[in-house]
C-alpha cells in the first residue's frame, strides 16, 4: 500500500466496505481483507484512480454510466457460482470487461437465479420460423425420453381442469 495517498485509502477503504456488505447482503460469504482487496488492484488503475481524486474527477471516472468504471467483481462465471468472495474469487476490472468475463462460458452450469432471469425474459416472446426450423434440426436424429407417470398425471389433471372451465363458461 506504498505511494497511495490519504484520500486515496479513504476512496478504497468506503469501495472495499460497501463492496463487502452489498455482497454480504446478497447471501455471498466474504474472505476478503482490505490489504487483500488492495492488492487487486494493478498499479495502473492505482495511478488512475490517484490521478481523479487529484483532479476532483472521480466520481466521473466511476460513474454508475461509464463502462470504463472500475468495479469490484467475481473473475468468471464459475467464481460467482462459488458463493464465495476471496483473493482467489474476485477481481477488479472494468464495468465493461466484467460484462464480458462473467457470462456463462461452454461447460459452466447455470446457476438457478440466472435460469429463472432467461425464462421469465423468453416468457411471451414468439419463436421465429427460422428458430423453428434450427430447434428441428438440432434435435433430429436424437430420441426423447417419455413422460413420467407423475408428468402423465398432472398433465390429465390439468386437461380435465381446463374443460371443466371451459363447460362451466359455456
Amino acid at each position: 500500500m506504498e505511494n497511495i495517498s490519504p484520500k486515496l485509502l479513504a476512496y478504497l477503504k468506503s469501495w472495499y466496505e460497501t463492496t463487502t456488505r452489498s455482497k454480504t447482503a446478497a447471501g455471498v460469504v466474504v474472505n476478503l481483507t482490505f490489504d487483500q482487496f488492495v492488492s487487486l488492484l494493478e498499479k495502473r488503475q492505482i495511478v488512475s484512480l490517484q490521478k481523479a481524486i487529484d483532479a476532483n474527477s472521480i466520481r466521473y471516472l466511476q460513474d454508475e454510466n461509464n463502462p470504463y468504471a472500475y468495479v469490484a467483481t467475481w473473475k468468471s462465471y464459475a467464481a460467482c457460482s462459488s458463493g464465495v468472495y476471496d483473493i482467489n474469487t474476485a477481481c477488479i476490472c472494468s464495468r465493461l470487461k466484467s460484462g464480458q468475463i462473467n457470462l456463462p462460458a461452454a461447460g459452466d452450469k447455470l446457476r438457478p437465479s440466472h435460469c429463472a432471469n432467461i425464462s421469465k425474459s423468453l416468457k411471451g416472446l414468439e419463436k421465429t420460423e427460422e428458430h423453428c426450423q434450427a430447434i428441428s434440426q438440432a434435435k433430429k436424429g436424437k430420441s426423447i425420453s417419455g413422460w413420467s407417470d407423475q408428468r402423465r398425471a398432472a398433465r390429465a389433471a390439468l386437461r380435465q381442469a381446463q374443460e371443466a372451465a371451459k363447460r362451466a363458461a359455456l
